[in-house]
């Protein structure tokens, strides 16, 4: 039996909680933790059974203990991190983005090789189960030949912060979009085209908060991606549609879900079929903040885990698995890389007016 992976988190903001929580509920062990706010840091490595904490991650970098490092930073500063602790030795784990640029995506996935350490980038919905529900259904071919792809990101929830800034945060369709970019082509195949249009609310925005994509995927499919931050106070609609020769799948939405608590439907032979959970969607704010780790949840037949924040656990449990099994991630650089360049090709194709070929 493996001895568990002992882990270092490098930034404790909003979506730290769900990363420890899967660390933990995967059995891993967290021994340090860092973070800008020394309090915050110190409060977080208590909260997570971690002995030790620091303000400087090259700190953390140095500790003789830790194997794997999560890095929970803003977009721009992931690649410097990413060199650094490869460079240390280090396993890496990182939140999405890879990086903001294809030369900092290449010099995160060159260090990693150099230095014999795995780097996955977590692209956590492609871990949600209706995502991989909805790609079985597709390569069986239950919905017959894809045709088209919808995808959503509808939030009431203005930007803050770091995501406010575009040379910090890389703007909105690079950081919030790029899971409707990852789940599109999850489902569609390979990206051949993209075009793109970008708006903001209000002209004092820094960065963008409409996007509107159109896809062109291998093997003659086409996709749309909609999204805007300008949606109504706390509405959050993040559903996907694919429309099929013989059916249709939807997947209702992954962080809520809008149309009333189904997380996947599929359309055939003129009549839905629903999959149903055996449990109320998500988790109480009190159970995330109580830093207690969940029993396993036993699932039967078209019963389904909706359960967003499980995804980051299931990325976690893959990465351990990778490390102590050196094994290639699901979601490697290269992957990473992959999904950076064809948003940049949104960006361009915004800026230029015209389709561009990815």
């Amino acid at each position: 039996m493996e001895k568990p992976l002992k882990v270092g988190i490098i930034g404790v903001g909003s979506i730290a909680q769900c990363h420890a929580r899967g660390f933990l509920k995967a059995g891993a062990t967290i021994v340090n933790v860092c973070d800008l706010i020394e309090d915050e840091a110190a409060t977080k490595a208590k909260k997570w059974g971690a002995e030790r904490s620091c303000v400087d991650y090259t700190d953390l970098l140095k500790d003789p203990e830790v194997e794997a490092v999560d890095i929970l930073l803003p977009p721009s500063l992931h690649a410097k991190v990413i060199v650094e602790a490869a460079e240390a030795g280090k396993h890496i784990l990182t939140e999405k983005p890879l990086a903001t640029t294809l030369e900092d995506c290449d010099a995160a996935i060159s260090a990693a090789k150099q230095n014999n350490v795995k780097l996955m980038v977590c692209h956590n919905q492609l871990f949600y189960p209706p995502h991989q529900e909805a790609r079985r259904l597709v390569e069986s071919d239950e919905i017959g030949t894809p045709i088209m792809s919808t995808s959503l990101l509808h939030g009431g929830f203005p930007a803050s912060g770091w995501r406010e800034n575009p040379v910090i945060g890389g703007g909105f369709l690079l950081e919030a979009c790029i899971h409707r970019f990852y789940v599109s082509r999850f489902l569609m195949g390979e990206v051949k085209r993209v075009s793109c249009m970008t708006g903001k609310t209000t002209p004092d925005l820094e960065t963008e908060n409409i996007v509107l994509v159109n896809l062109e995927f291998e093997k003659n499919r086409f996709g749309t991606i909609s999204a805007n931050r300008g949606a109504p106070p706390a509405l959050w609609d993040d559903r996907t549609e694919v429309v099929g020769e013989d059916g249709m799948i939807i997947i209702n939405g992954v962080e809520d879900h809008i149309l009333g608590g189904l997380p996947l439907m599929l359309y055939k032979d003129g009549a839905w079929k629903s999959y149903m959970t055996p449990r109320v969607f998500g988790e109480t704010a009190e159970g995330m903040e109580s830093g207690c780790v969940p029993e396993e949840v036993k699932f039967t037949e078209n019963e389904i885990d909706n359960n967003f924040v499980n995804t980051f656990y299931y990325v976690i449990k893959h990465f351990i698995d990778c490390v102590q099994e050196d094994k290639e991630p699901f979601v490697s650089g290269e992957e990473g890389r992959r999904l950076v360049e064809i948003m940049l090709a949104a960006y361009k194709s915004a800026e230029i007016g015209s389709v561009v070929d990815v």
